[in-house]
């Protein structure tokens, strides 16, 4: 079932575009937006929560627009998760919980906070009181007290030590919401997407199942991605390509940096099925043997 839907949307700020023509549905299992620092992924979410209107195309939400929808039901339905210090340092942590309770129901802070797997107690101090992972857990905490069907996820363990991140992570996936995930880090959306969609300089390259698209890529940029993961025990990776280039203004914008850059790659390439995927690369055929 799809919740949200980007249809061929543009998104930019003033007249400068910064994310071009993206079509990708948000369904159940998890949803995974992949991609560097300056892909679009940040941008594409705040369209997705209203914040942002786009350019061109639209956003759906069910069989709507945003435009057109009920709002106070999309406020409830669909609620982000920002980084920890989104918390507003003068609210007591119960206070910031409760802002989107009716007051009938703000007796149920205590509950959330178990929810997160945090002491009720901590309603009475303020965020500078509480390590970073608690922090988080507060705004998961906050973001779950409207009962969504859906978090927006904005890097939600990248400032945290490895070991809160794995309580965070192992919180997101005991809930019963669904999840949109926006991250750089491989391992967080492998354990908690089932799909995936991978960004370059505001521009889809690569979708389909997380597991396929991490296991065998089919983008060279995807293949960059993983292959720049360090593992335990191993050699340091290599950066293959040139790694600071710029997107190419024309072409495929991904070819001032790739490996494996011919003459058809100054042609603009189209996303592409490959067969339960798809992918936006002339020559994915070779990524992928």
């Amino acid at each position: 079932m799809t919740m949200l839907r980007a249809e061929r949307v543009t998104l930019g700020y003033g007249r400068r575009a910064v994310v071009h023509d993206v079509t990708l549905d948000i369904t159940e299992g998890g949803v995974g937006l992949i991609g560097e620092s300056g892909s679009g992924k940040t941008t594409l979410a705040r369209a997705f929560l209203g914040l942002l209107t786009p350019m061109s195309g639209n956003i759906w939400y069910g069989d709507q627009t945003l435009k057109k929808a009920d709002l106070r039901k999309f406020r409830k339905d669909v609620q982000p998760v920002f980084q920890a210090e989104a918390l507003d340092p003068r609210m007591r942590i119960g206070t910031s919980i409760a802002e989107g309770l009716p007051r009938s129901a703000r007796s149920r802070v205590g509950e959330l906070l178990e929810q997160v797997g945090l002491d009720p107690d901590l309603a009475a101090r303020r965020p500078h009181q509480l390590s970073g992972g608690q922090r988080q857990r507060v705004v998961i905490a906050r973001a779950l007290a409207v009962g969504p069907r859906l978090l927006i996820l904005d890097e939600p363990t990248s400032a945290l030590d490895v070991t809160v991140q794995a309580r965070i992570l192992d919180l997101l996936a005991s809930l019963d919401t669904e999840r949109l995930l926006i991250t750089h880090n491989l391992a967080v959306v492998e354990r908690l997407c089932r799909t995936s969609h991978v960004l370059f300089a505001g521009r889809v390259v690569e979708s389909g199942p997380t597991a396929d698209l991490l296991a065998a890529p089919a983008h060279p940029y995807t293949k960059a991605l993983r292959d720049a993961v360090p593992r335990l025990g191993g050699a340091p990776p290599e950066a293959r390509g040139r790694t600071e280039a710029v997107p190419a203004p024309s072409g495929c914008p991904y070819r001032l940096r790739c490996p494996l850059a011919a003459p058809e790659c100054e042609r603009p390439p189209a996303l592409r099925d490959l067969g339960g995927r798809q992918a936006a690369c002339h020559r994915a055929e070779e990524v992928l043997t």
